[in-house]
């Protein structure tokens, strides 16, 4: 049974995913779980797309193992431990397509998914086989305590993951030398511009620096609406708009964080009138969405706002200029740009309470999340490794002065 993902947006702008067979029909039970526990907790559609991913892995495990969990379910009979143990084993395994594709086929290839992919794969699944269970058992057995254990025993057959990542978020930061040779690439004009249409340049300029200069994610980048920017003020404003009947994208590029207001120099808020005035608004169709950024190629996509698929090919543009360095994504200059703030703040003096503040409103955090303090590390590292090494020359220079007298 080849599954996969399809997006759908109603008429009134909302956008829904769902898990289909081969002839397009939507699987009757994720829906109902898709309806009931993942919307009804105002999820986003990306949130829900890796959780009916996981709800993939777990069909191929259905077929694979010729398991009818609905069935067993509706006979009083859950999953036995060595079955669970399967599930567990077999969610290591890599699934093709599984970004959305038409295939469910499970790879041969030797490769194992990460541990934190497979963590997250059972903790969905579990929950969908306790929510599945209980639709299914019959009302004379049905008992919270007997699906109770058996979700319970799936999750404790999750892999152990550690809270720490092989690299800190204070490490991924990139080189001010390097995003200085991409934004020399990139200027509009350059011989090595890796665009030929100039209109197409301009644009893929501004957004990196945007990008650079403010730390917007992706999403917000691609969500921003010419309305959004104040060329009075020079301000320009984050919006979330969920499910907007105005955005003809299915993959809806969202801003995940709250809304603020960012100060911008006059420099980028000229070069954000200029790209609207002399090239946004000379592509046909640009006018009839706000969105800043569209696609400038001729063809049916003309005018649209810019799709992430176009995003990916512009960074995709990047990481070919850097010669296949693989450190350069959206998130990289996001991660760049807190460290430079980090800088920025110990030189004119702000309390590391203070700083942490301020970044939680310029990157759209709520300020007890703890987000914000998770960039102040690398500083403090650099701070302690300039007074470790100090301390060590003082040491060998008193030795030093004393060997001698």
């Amino acid at each position: 049974m080849g599954l996969s993902l399809r997006r759908i947006k109603s008429t009134d702008g909302e956008r829904f995913i769902v898990l289909v067979d081969e002839d397009g029909m939507p699987l009757f039970y994720p829906a109902l779980y898709v309806t009931v526990h993942l919307r009804g907790r105002s999820l986003a559609v990306n949130t829900i797309q890796s959780a009916l991913n996981a709800l993939k892995a777990l069909y191929a495990w259905r077929n694979y193992y010729s398991i009818d969990v609905e069935q067993r379910f509706s006979r009083g009979e859950l999953l036995l431990s060595h079955e669970i143990h399967s599930l567990r084993d077999f969610m290591q395994r890599p699934l093709a397509g599984e970004d959305g594709g038409n295939v469910v086929s499970i790879s041969r290839r030797v490769e194992t998914v990460s541990k934190g992919n497979q963590y997250a794969r059972m903790s969905v699944i579990a929950d969908y086989l306790g929510f599945l269970a209980d639709q299914n058992l019959p009302s004379s057995t049905s008992s919270r305590d007997v699906v109770g254990r058996m979700v319970s025993q799936i999750k404790s057959n999750r892999p152990k993951t550690s809270n720490k990542s092989n690299v800190s978020r204070e490490d991924k930061y990139l080189d001010d030398s390097v995003l200085d040779r991409l934004e020399i690439t990139l200027r509009p004009g350059a011989d090595n511009n890796p665009v030929r249409e100039y209109a197409v340049q301009v644009r893929n300029a501004l957004m990196f620096s945007i990008l650079r200069i403010t730390g917007l994610r992706r999403g917000e980048l691609l969500n921003l609406k010419v309305e959004d920017i104040d060329f009075g003020t020079n301000t320009m404003k984050v919006v979330r708009r969920p499910d907007s009947k105005g955005d003809a994208r299915a993959y809806q590029p969202v801003a995940k964080t709250r809304e603020r207001v960012i100060p911008l120099i006059p420099e980028l808020a000229d070069q954000i009138y200029s790209y609207v005035l002399s090239h946004r608004n000379k592509v046909p169709g640009a006018k009839k969405h706000g969105y800043l950024f569209v696609t400038h190629k001729s063809g049916s996509s003309q005018g649209l706002p810019l799709s992430n698929a176009g995003f990916g090919k512009f960074v995709g543009q990047l990481k070919h200029i850097l010669e296949g360095y693989s450190g350069i994504h959206a998130h990289s200059l996001r991660h760049h740009w807190n460290y430079s703030f980090s800088k920025t703040c110990e030189i004119q003096g702000v309390t590391p309470e203070r700083e942490e503040k301020i970044r939680s409103y310029l990157m759209g955090w709520s300020e007890t999340s703890g987000t914000a303090a998770t960039y102040n590390r690398r500083r403090i590292r650099e701070q302690a490794n300039k007074a470790v090494l100090e301390l060590q020359s003082k040491h060998f220079s008193n030795a030093k002065n004393g060997a001698t007298e």
